[in-house]
């Protein structure tokens, strides 16, 4: 009895494409989630303007008048207060100025967001075939995004920079985390022996 003889794989390994980790996919998602939390609470304050801004200055008003210089009105005004000098600053024209130094502050934060979470969306995307270097690129704009992070999520403001601060941090621990996963250092050489 004959059997019909199969051909043989001649190309081997190298012919089978390489398998991405479940660990790649992970770190692209969760590295672009905390670039776009960035990003959004970046253009949430620009598009904001001045009216985030003096819900800004309200919220810093009365939560910490000090900050302001509100408690030297309230002593002098001899109230406990923060609305009322807060009421008095408007009737002054003084609260424009308060508004003013609160909107600077925010944009400064917007530009600290924007100058982190671009880079590290633009690597996250590079990272996709696990290459070494995107994962060194995120690894060091995860951790500098740490303080967008820090200084919006625990800051008396508007409540979607406070989300999208904790998002941030969140994700990008998780980001660093996911690079140096052994599946991921794996997939990397085995790409740069395949090529």
């Amino acid at each position: 009895m004959t059997y019909p003889q199969t051909a043989s794989s001649a190309a081997g390994p190298a012919a089978t494409a390489l398998k991405k980790p479940a660990t790649l996919l992970a770190l692209v998602v969760i590295s672009a989630i905390s670039a776009l939390s960035g990003l959004i609470g970046a253009i949430y304050l620009f598009a904001g303007g001045r009216d985030v801004a003096d819900g800004y200055a309200t919220d810093l008003a009365i939560n910490n008048p000090s900050l302001v210089g509100l408690d030297v009105v309230m002593e002098t005004m001899g109230t406990n207060n923060p609305q009322e000098a807060i009421d008095l600053a408007k009737s002054v024209d003084e609260w424009d100025t308060m508004v003013s130094l609160a909107h600077a502050g925010l944009i400064f934060k917007a530009f600290l967001l924007i100058i982190f979470a671009a880079p590290l969306l633009l690597f996250t995307l590079f990272a996709i075939k696990g290459s070494t270097w995107s994962r060194v690129l995120i690894t060091i704009f995860a951790l500098l995004s740490l303080i967008g992070g820090l200084a919006t999520a625990f800051d008396v403001g508007p409540a979607l920079l406070n989300v999208t601060g904790y998002v941030g941090l969140a994700t990008a621990v998780i980001a660093v985390v996911l690079c140096w996963l052994p599946a991921n250092n794996r997939y990397a050489k085995a790409r740069k022996l395949a090529a």
